[in-house]
């Protein structure tokens, strides 16, 4: 089971990325990030808290936000 944490990371980047006009695809294109990991990340089946530092940078320039807004 999910904890709370974990439930309000994956929604931030979801949120972001919608308040941005991004679809997952944009995203995965603007990022070379793929769009399984971004759903993944999105829907919780895999901790962006435990992405890699290149990812979280491709994903914080393309959304135009700190890593502490994505974050926490």
């Amino acid at each position: 089971m999910m904890n709370i944490l974990e439930m309000i990371t994956m929604n931030k980047l979801k949120q972001i990325r919608k308040i941005r006009g991004l679809t997952q695809r944009n995203l995965a294109d603007y990022t070379h990030i793929s769009i399984k990991t971004l759903q993944a990340y999105e829907q919780g089946t895999r901790d962006i808290r435990k992405a890699s530092i290149d990812n979280i940078n491709k994903i914080c320039d393309v959304l135009n936000c700190t890593e502490k807004d994505l974050l926490y």
